[in-house]
């Protein structure tokens, strides 16, 4: 039996504590595409999701992730978190509320939507 999308997803957060950029990318479609709304372009592909997650592990500890509210509706996982982004001994707690689409046990979109304005706060941006 395969995984659950919602198992997946749950799965996926996990590695932003471990830093496992490598688990994290396979989680993956081929042609995959993590969208930080508020930040930039779509990043498509694991190549650039993995260049992506290289730069952010280079200067953070780790994320720690609560899920506050988490709702399934069939390829579509739609997640309320709490990310604690730590560097250090220094933690910076961003609201974040995610679209997940999951396709035969694989992400083919992970689009975060957050604001810019808490990011400044924490001076994360």
């Amino acid at each position: 039996m395969s995984e659950s999308n919602e198992a997946l997803l749950r799965r996926f957060l996990t590695y932003w504590a471990t830093r496992d950029a490598e688990a994290m990318v396979a989680c993956f479609a081929e042609g995959g595409v993590y969208d930080n709304v508020p930040e930039r372009k779509p990043l498509k592909g694991r190549e650039a999701i993995r260049a992506w997650l290289d730069m952010c592990f280079g200067h953070l500890t780790r994320i720690d992730v609560e899920i506050v509210n988490l709702a399934v509706n069939g390829e579509w996982v739609l997640c309320e978190r709490l990310d604690d982004h730590v560097i250090g001994e220094r933690h910076m707690v961003l609201p974040v509320m995610g679209a997940i689409r999951i396709v035969d046990g694989q992400i083919v979109t992970f689009r975060d939507y957050y604001d810019r304005k808490t990011v400044a706060e924490l001076g994360m941006g």
